[in-house]
């Protein structure tokens, strides 16, 4: 029998965590290299490890929900704490330490208020015939988990509607979730446990070159290359039945993985080491106070913006609305300015700000009507709006600017001020007053 101290795993968790949100995996690494050259989106990935590297800092602002395979040996006994106990331990502290950002609220329904650690995590166990402990760490982010999708299928499907059932879900995640996209298929079981096995088949599913030759064929995301992987883990399952799970990741597709054998931590994954690289974005320079510049901004136009944004997001809109709905004086002066739909990561002693990026636009489309009539003049955030919300937009010579999801780092490279100025209760979802600095966006209406 193979004794294994609690606190090890701990400790495993914590390291596995925080190079996850640091490093990219090195395959992960070079996908997203070798179609570098097909457009700047790419290259602003790279960019972004780069820095992310060199800073230690995350990759991106959502350092997600934690999600843990614990394969324990059967000939294994874990003294000290148990060992549920010891992953939450290893999670809150590496996201405490780390200035990471706390995203898990502590009841999806009945409790949304921050847990304030990032705990707990999302751990599937197995037991396995082994003297040792496996450990893989997935880094899930929000904007991907949302746009995961599950269908019971016929099993008398050809191959090829198969393909088209799986390409249903992933055009309709279209630049929600972050492309180029990272793409886990799970075939079986039942409709639960194939979502679950789609998840484990990014970690260590069989590559499946024909269906991700087939998506890239038939998805228009504005990329080249939308998907650059594809992965698969098929089971058993009752005869009447065909469950598919698809897990979608986004471009920082973030896992890591160890194995504590002999009271010893292996580290597993194959992380990168970003180059040095450089961003071709070729942008009009704009002041967020020339008001007129910013109505006279063209759909297609790409955008250097300079000056003072909000941020705010959802629980921050939910609150401004309410005001606006009560005739109450809003906490900030919001006419002719810009929100920009964020989240930050806290910032170290050292940073002017936390790594930040954009969240999914249309998750505000419910509260962006009030908004935009009160007085903002534009938005950022990432991804499509609904056809209303674009509708309104250009009737009243509103603007909206996408901006690339999952550079959190090089974003933040462009703020040169930042302070909470309203709810900061709400964490991550507190409205910030940021000055930035030749940030780029692309004028989408």
């Amino acid at each position: 029998m193979q004794e294994i101290d609690a606190s090890l795993i701990e400790k495993a968790v914590y390291n596995l965590c925080k190079e996850a949100n640091i490093r990219l995996p090195l395959d992960v690494y070079n996908k997203i290299r070798s179609t570098s050259q097909e457009n700047e989106q790419n290259q602003f990935i790279l960019k972004n490890a780069q820095i992310a590297f060199e800073r230690q800092r995350p990759l991106c602002q959502d350092t997600g929900q934690v999600i843990v395979f614990a394969d324990i040996g059967q000939n294994v006994h874990i003294c000290g704490d148990n060992i549920t106990d010891a992953i939450n331990k290893g999670v809150s502290k590496c996201y405490k330490d780390n200035f990471y950002r706390k995203s898990i609220v502590k009841n999806a329904l009945y409790d949304r208020n921050n847990s304030q650690d990032n705990t707990p995590a999302v751990i599937h166990y197995n037991i396995i015939d082994a003297d040792y402990i496996n450990i893989k760490i997935m880094i899930k982010g929000g904007g991907s988990e949302n746009v995961t999708g599950t269908k019971m299928l016929n099993p008398t499907l050809t191959n090829e509607q198969i393909y088209k059932e799986i390409m249903d879900i992933i055009k309709a995640a279209g630049k929600n979730a972050c492309p180029p996209l990272f793409i886990g298929i799970g075939f079986g079981q039942t409709a639960e446990n194939a979502i679950l096995l789609s998840k484990k088949a990014i970690l260590e599913g069989k590559e499946n070159s024909q269906l991700c030759k087939f998506l890239n064929e038939n998805i228009d995301i504005g990329l080249k290359t939308p998907i650059l992987d594809v992965k698969e883990l098929s089971s058993s399952t009752h005869i009447a039945s065909m469950p598919l799970g698809v897990t979608i990741m986004c471009h920082s597709n973030r896992y890591n993985s160890c194995v504590i054998r002999n009271n010893k931590i292996e580290y597993t994954t194959e992380l990168s080491v970003p180059e040095t690289t450089t961003v071709h974005f070729e942008g009009k320079k704009l002041y967020c106070n020339d008001i007129e510049g910013l109505k006279s901004i063209s759909s297609g136009e790409k955008i250097l913006l300079n000056g003072k944004v909000y941020t705010a997001r959802d629980q921050a809109h939910k609150r401004l609305v309410k005001m606006i709905k009560n005739g109450e004086t809003l906490p900030i002066d919001i006419k002719n300015t810009i929100l920009f739909y964020a989240g930050p990561c806290p910032s170290t002693p050292n940073e002017i700000s936390g790594p930040i990026g954009p969240t999914t636009s249309k998750r505000m489309d419910a509260f962006a009507i009030e908004l935009y009539e009160s007085g903002i003049i534009a938005t950022i955030g990432k991804g499509t709006r609904s056809e209303s919300i674009l509708k309104y937009l250009e009737q009243s010579n509103k603007k909206y600017f996408e901006m690339q999801g999952g550079i959190a780092s090089y974003i933040a490279s462009c703020i040169k001020s930042c302070k909470i100025t309203a709810f900061e209760d709400l964490g991550a979802e507190a409205i910030y007053e940021l000055e930035v600095e030749n940030l780029p966006v692309i004028c989408v209406i």
